[in-house]
């Protein structure tokens, strides 16, 4: 949940099974575009935003720099106290109140506290802003597609690919044509958070890609399943033989 220090008002929120990088790149999302990039983001030392071990920002907390957002860490509960405190409000209030709006999934939760209920408890708890002046920057031609993605380094294989995923992919042109690059050269992928789809930047230029059919198979545990199981030898070896072919053919 994002929270105005200014008003105390909710700006978002993503509810999900398990605290993750997903969500908090959704409830960013959604506050980015409703209101503008905030100048700076006030967080835990959450592992979602920096990597406790070499003190490094992870893929969201480069996200944020990369948007101009300053993070400002709290380091106990208590220094981050007025959202702790929202969050006691929203949470005493949420449970009985999905129960009575009869919200049955987390797609469901999700776009309720979004369209609706956020601005049912603002109303009820947050209050005016002492200065009129707003911290937030507006978006205007900013695309969050090429920030809110993760990007890693990858090298070109033979055949015109990257690995990424245990899968392999091609770059190709607007037209949809392959788009070749010499083997061993270093390309940045992105993936992008909200759809998986992967693309490559390199020399300023973004360039889409085409998945190949067939992922990687680890052969020990591929062997393991031979010897395991005799009777899909043959399924195997026919499977194996159909991702020589593909490979082949774009190489």
């Amino acid at each position: 949940m994002t929270l105005d220090d200014a008003t105390d008002e909710i700006l978002s929120g993503w509810f999900m099974p398990t605290e993750c990088q997903l969500g908090y790149c959704y409830a960013f999302k959604i506050m980015f575009e409703k209101y503008g990039l905030p100048q700076s983001i006030y967080s835990d030392r959450t592992t979602i935003l920096w990597n406790q071990k070499d003190g490094e920002l992870t893929q969201v907390g480069r996200m944020l720099d990369e948007l101009g957002i300053e993070l400002i860490y709290a380091n106990t509960p208590q220094a981050k106290g007025k959202i702790e405190n929202k969050n006691k409000v929203v949470q005493n209030r949420l449970l009985n109140d999905i129960k009575r709006f009869n919200i049955k999934t987390y797609d469901e939760l999700n776009k309720w506290f979004n369209d609706y209920y956020i601005d049912y408890l603002n109303k009820k708890f947050s209050y005016p802003p002492l200065e009129e002046e707003t911290d937030f920057i507006p978006l205007d031609n900013t695309d969050l597609s090429t920030i809110m993605c993760i990007k890693v380094d990858r090298k070109i294989l033979n055949g015109n690919m990257i690995s990424i995923n245990n899968n392999y992919y091609i770059p190709i042109n607007s037209d949809g044509s392959d788009f070749v690059f010499y083997k061993g050269t270093t390309v940045e992928v992105w993936q992008d958070v909200f759809t998986n789809d992967i693309r490559i930047f390199k020399n300023n230029k973004i360039y889409n890609t085409r998945k190949i059919e067939g992922h990687r198979v680890d052969m020990k545990k591929k062997e393991q399943k031979i010897i395991d199981d005799q009777k899909q030898l043959e399924v195997l070896l026919r499977e194996r033989d159909e991702r020589l072919k593909a490979r082949a053919k774009h190489s």
